[in-house]
């Protein structure tokens, strides 16, 4: 779910954003959830549609033999349609009266980045790490240096990416409690990555301690990635 509707919960996932049902005979395509008639799928298009219908998770086929005409069955409401609802509706079935449903023909998901060949993993990982924000994408070679040892620049690259395992990012997964998310250091703030290592009044202050050791003057930038550099 959360790859497909994006982490955050926003419908915003990668993969929504790739992928487009085309129907055949519309039994394993969801009517209102899935993108197949159209540019958005339904529950988009006609939100105040889909929160009031009570079958919102029929498939196309289902609503297809319900009927989907002016007073097909297919149409379920929890309560009796305002004149504005009943625009909507109209507007609805008029979308879904050029649809035809295949009855000898499965459903099948498109991927909208390589039609042609289809659905592969490493079409993913270059989409995904074409994305990276280009200051990430400057910092590569320092990370990887052959001089810096392995787990450190692991850890780099993980920080970096906001990657390492901070109270925020463990509640993100369902490890911990939002409400569990204060710092480990006791100071009373959120504990993402940026404060743990540079805003804390904790372990922020150790920055000075390693400028003065290293006979570098200077202000600490508050972005992670320009404090690398």
């Amino acid at each position: 779910m959360k790859i497909r509707d994006g982490i955050w919960g926003d419908d915003n996932g990668w993969f929504r954003e790739s992928v487009v049902r085309r129907v055949g005979d519309g039994e394993s395509t969801l009517f209102w959830h899935d993108q197949w008639c159209g540019d958005v799928a339904l529950r988009e298009q006609f939100s105040r549609l889909f929160d009031l219908a009570l079958n919102k998770s029929i498939t196309v086929k289902d609503m297809f033999l319900r009927g989907w005409g002016e007073g097909g069955g297919g149409w379920q409401w929890r309560r009796r349609l305002w004149v504005w609802e009943e625009d909507l509706l109209a507007e609805c079935r008029l979308l879904l009266s050029d649809v035809s449903l295949q009855s000898f023909s499965y459903d099948v998901c498109q991927w909208l980045l390589d039609p042609s060949r289809g659905y592969s993993v490493r079409g993913v990982y270059d989409m995904l790490t074409t994305q990276e924000n280009p200051q990430v994408l400057q910092n590569n070679d320092l990370i990887w240096h052959k001089q810096v040892p392995l787990k450190v620049s692991i850890f780099a690259w993980r920080l970096i990416r906001d990657r390492l395992p901070t109270k925020t990012n463990l509640a993100l997964r369902g490890v911990l409690d939002t409400e569990a998310c204060q710092c480990v250091s006791g100071c009373g703030q959120v504990e993402d990555a940026r404060h743990l290592f540079l805003l804390c009044s904790c372990f922020g202050s150790l920055w000075p301690l390693v400028r003065s050791w290293i006979g570098f003057d200077g202000v600490d930038h508050d972005d992670i990635a320009d404090h690398f550099i």
